[in-house]
């Protein structure tokens, strides 16, 4: 699906919208009390604008009321389902169905149309207003794409998430000095890729709502707060993050821990700690990725640079929301060596879908070369590895925030995480969980490791039960 579209975001904005519409003009629309003022009404306009759309082909009769007639057809179809018969074709095919092609199979439409009748028969009411505790409603975004199986399921009452409720459902014993600990946390660290992102660069239902607490949390008290630690660009941090999260972060005076620790801000924009590779460093470890013809990306800030533009590169931009990497520049048409750079590169990313290649031929020359250069290696995901300045990391960048919100690391401090480049983090912090999809070395290093994954809102539930539990 990701290959119908320019980018990652332009296929979520596309999905988002036509979550929309299917949901309008296959349902009746009436089921559901919406709130899009302070005041929730039902919305005869719409829903008999969207029932015609939806039964305006195939010679649908309009003799009936369109919402009593698509409401019968609807139940009609989930009856038969029921007994083991699907359709063949959609029957609510229409002009707009033929533009979602590609987007639904039939049997996510039919899913869809279950979630209908949910609503039909245990109608919810909304939210009167979008600011403050009641916030904590699921989007319709979130809605259907629990419907379709994007993500694991919701309450049944679509209630607030509720820390008691996590602690009887992951499956780890708190004992005494745990919960001593739980009650001192006043700040979490987050890792984004692998923790808050699901495995499809989106964020779970319940890690979006425990992000949006945090943040509010934070707003809310002078002794509390909540920040990313992550080894992208600020930029791309923010952007995966999606507009809402993003947004929030950008504008309500969030600290963070970018590009691995090597560039940390205060909630004002103004740098902690910056860290970059010396040149020659940058040399030698171009000349090992051209040697064994992997690609390579250089991080300035939040402008990357490559010396070719491969498949993975742009994959970097187009799945993980980094910022599109570009070529330096050079005389007679030719591409300047990354080293050349001024002023410096905070760290490169040696990449390529050999994963075997990079663990056994890459690192162990990278690691030899490390010692030469006073550089260090870690890795993220199993197709890149990183290179950095020699003692920094993701750990350092977070001490240093910590230290400027005068926040204990190693009493008051939750860390989530899931890479080899967390583990030192969630080893240093007062409690380190490591998600269920975590590697080997982050989940050793933790404190506890959940069984629920980035895709089941894993850090979502490690916040509920390690910070919030404690408010």
């Amino acid at each position: 699906r990701h290959s119908s579209y320019p980018d990652a975001n332009t296929h979520a904005a596309m999905r988002m919208y036509h979550e929309s519409l299917l949901v309008l003009s296959c349902c009746t629309v009436p089921s559901l009390t919406l709130a899009f003022t302070s005041q929730a009404t039902h919305s005869s306009k719409f829903s008999r604008h969207y029932s015609v759309l939806a039964s305006s082909n195939e010679g649908s009769s309009n003799e009936k009321n369109d919402d009593e007639l698509l409401d019968s057809m609807t139940r009609d179809i989930l009856g038969q389902k029921k007994n083991g018969f699907t359709p063949a074709t959609n029957p609510f095919a229409s002009r707009l169905q033929k533009a979602k092609k590609g987007l639904y199979s039939d049997d996510e439409l039919m899913k869809v149309l279950s979630l209908h009748e949910q609503f039909s028969d245990n109608p919810v009411e909304m939210p009167q207003s979008i600011d403050g505790p009641g916030d904590e409603f699921p989007s319709l975004h979130d809605m259907v794409t629990t419907a379709i199986g994007e993500t694991s399921a919701l309450p049944n009452d679509f209630s607030s998430f509720s820390s008691t409720n996590s602690l009887s459902t992951i499956g780890i014993d708190l004992d005494d000095d745990a919960r001593s600990r739980i009650r001192k946390v006043r700040a979490i660290a987050s890792d984004v890729d692998g923790t808050l992102l699901s495995s499809r660069q989106t964020l779970h239902p319940r890690t979006r709502m425990a992000v949006k607490r945090a943040l509010q949390l934070s707003k809310q008290n002078d002794d509390f707060f909540f920040f990313p630690a992550t080894g992208k660009t600020r930029k791309g941090a923010l952007d995966s993050l999606g507009i809402e999260i993003g947004t929030l972060i950008a504008t309500e005076n969030v600290p963070g821990v970018y590009i691995q620790g090597l560039y940390c801000v205060d909630g004002e924009g103004n740098v902690l700690f910056e860290r970059k590779l010396a040149a020659k460093a940058t040399a030698a470890a171009e000349r090992l990725a051209k040697k064994n013809g992997v690609s390579i990306v250089a991080y300035d800030g939040d402008n990357l640079y490559t010396t070719e533009i491969t498949e993975i590169v742009r994959h970097l931009h187009e799945h993980y929301g980094e910022p599109m990497s570009t070529l330096l520049p050079g005389s007679e048409e030719r591409v300047r060596e990354l080293h050349t750079h001024e002023p410096l590169m905070h760290k490169l990313l040696l990449m390529d879908d050999d994963v075997d290649l990079l663990t056994n031929t890459v690192r162990p020359q990278l690691e030899k070369l490390a010692e030469e250069f006073d550089a260090t290696v870690t890795q993220a995901l199993p197709t890149m590895l990183e290179w950095l300045p020699k003692g920094c990391s993701k750990a350092l960048g977070v001490a240093k925030v910590c230290e400027a919100l005068e926040i204990s690391m190693k009493n008051e401090l939750l860390a989530l995480g899931d890479a080899e480049n967390d583990a030192e983090m969630l080893q240093e912090a007062s409690i380190g969980v490591a998600m269920g999809n975590g590697c080997p070395a982050a989940k050793k290093a933790a404190d506890y490791v959940l069984e629920d994954t980035n895709d089941d809102g894993g850090a979502g539930t490690a916040m509920e039960v390690f910070a919030f539990a404690g408010r």
